[in-house]
C-alpha cells in the first residue's frame, strides 16, 4: 500500500485502507501517531483500549519549533494512522509523505471541512472588527494560510475529533460502536465546556483580553472576545521601545490589569508589560505543549482548558 494524504474528497484519500484485523495479525490494536498533544488526547479519548496512541512532539516541546529526527519518522513505517493538524503546525509533513511512501500509514487531516481564520490576524488597537470565517478548501493549499490553532475552540475540536472517529471507524469498522459511544461522551464533554465559556463571555464586563502568543483567535471568534497579542503587534520577535510604547498605552488606555503568557514561552515579555502598567500574569495555554509534570498531575485537554476558563474569567471580568 502507499501512504495517502487525506484529500477534500474524503478523510482518507485515494482508497479504503485495510482493517486493522488483516493488517495486523499479532495485534487487533489501531496504532495511532498524532503529531500534537490536543490530537493525541482526542485519540486517545475516542480510541480507548481499540488503540495504542503515540504523541509525535514530545512533552513541553513547543511544537512550532519542533523538528523530527529520523526515529520518529521510523515509527510510522508500522503506524496505521498519522492524525495532523494541518494548517503549517507541521512544516515537516509534505518529507514525511515521500520518506513514506510504500508503508502501510495513512494520513488524516483532522481539520478536514472546518471553518477557518486567516492567519496573522491579530486585533490591533482601535482596529475594526472583520468577518475572518473561511471554510476551507483544500487543507493542503491552505498550509500557512489560516491559523492553525483550532482545537482551542471546542466547537472545532468537537469537529477534529469527529474527523479523528470517522478515520478509526474506517480502519478498524468492527468497533465503529465502541468509538461511537466513545465519541458521544466526549462530545458531550466539549459541548459543556463551550457552554461554559459562553456564561463566561455572557457575564464578561469587558471583551479583550492581552496575550504574548495570538494563538487564541479561534476561541476569540467563537465566544465574542477580542485577543490582542504583544508579539502579534511587533515586526520583531519582542517589542522594540517604541512598539512597547504603543502596547503600554493600549494597556492604559483599556484598564488592563492582567497579561496572558503561553505556558510554553518565557513569560518575560508579559511580566516586562505588567510590571509597566500595574497589570500581573496569567497562564492561558494553548494546550499543545503540555509538560511531563501536567501528564502525572493528570492533565489532559479538557482540564486545561477549564484552567484557561477560569484565568480568562478573572480578566474578562475586570473593572474598567
Amino acid at each position: 500500500m502507499v501512504c495517502l494524504f487525506i484529500l477534500v474528497t474524503g478523510l482518507i484519500g485515494c482508497g479504503k485502507p485495510k482493517s486493522v484485523t488483516s493488517a495486523n495479525s499479532e495485534s487487533k490494536k489501531i496504532k495511532v501517531i498524532a503529531s500534537i498533544y490536543p490530537l493525541y488526547d482526542f485519540t486517545r479519548q475516542i480510541g480507548g483500549d481499540k488503540v495504542e496512541v503515540v504523541c509525535l512532539v514530545p512533552a513541553g516541546a513547543e511544537p512550532h519549533d519542533w523538528e523530527p529526527k529520523a526515529r520518529d519518522l521510523a515509527s510510522l513505517q508500522s503506524a496505521n494512522l498519522f492524525i495532523y493538524n494541518g494548517l503549517g503546525m507541521e512544516p515537516w509533513l509534505d518529507s514525511f509523505q515521500s520518506a513514506l511512501k510504500g508503508s502501510k500509514c495513512f494520513f488524516v487531516n483532522a481539520s478536514q471541512g472546518i471553518s477557518l481564520l486567516k492567519a496573522k490576524h491579530d486585533d490591533e488597537p482601535n482596529q475594526g472588527e472583520k468577518d475572518r470565517r473561511y471554510s476551507i478548501k483544500s487543507a493542503e493549499a491552505s498550509s500557512g494560510e489560516y491559523d492553525p490553532h483550532v482545537w482551542l475552540d471546542p466547537m472545532r475540536a468537537k469537529q477534529q475529533a469527529a474527523n479523528i472517529k470517522a478515520a478509526l471507524i474506517q480502519v478498524s469498522p468492527e468497533n465503529k460502536e465502541t468509538f461511537e459511544a466513545n465519541y458521544a461522551r466526549f462530545a458531550a464533554a466539549l459541548d459543556d465546556l463551550d457552554a461554559q465559556f459562553r456564561a463566561v463571555a455572557s457575564q464578561a464586563t469587558r471583551k479583550e483580553f492581552v496575550v504574548t502568543e495570538p494563538a487564541f483567535a479561534y476561541l476569540a471568534d467563537r465566544y465574542g472576545l477580542k485577543q490582542v497579542s504583544i508579539l502579534g503587534l511587533c515586526t520583531e520577535g519582542e517589542p522594540s521601545p517604541g512598539e512597547l510604547k504603543k502596547i503600554v498605552d493600549f494597556a492604559r488606555q483599556n484598564k488592563i490589569k492582567h497579561i496572558f503568557f503561553e505556558s510554553t514561552y518565557s513569560p518575560k515579555v508579559a511580566e516586562t508589560l505588567a510590571k509597566e502598567v500595574g497589570a500581573q500574569t496569567l497562564v492561558l495555554s494553548a494546550v499543545h505543549g503540555l509538560t511531563e509534570e501536567d501528564l502525572k498531575q493528570g492533565k489532559n485537554y479538557l482540564s486545561t482548558m477549564k484552567s484557561n476558563l477560569e484565568n480568562l474569567k478573572i480578566a474578562l471580568q475586570d473593572k474598567e
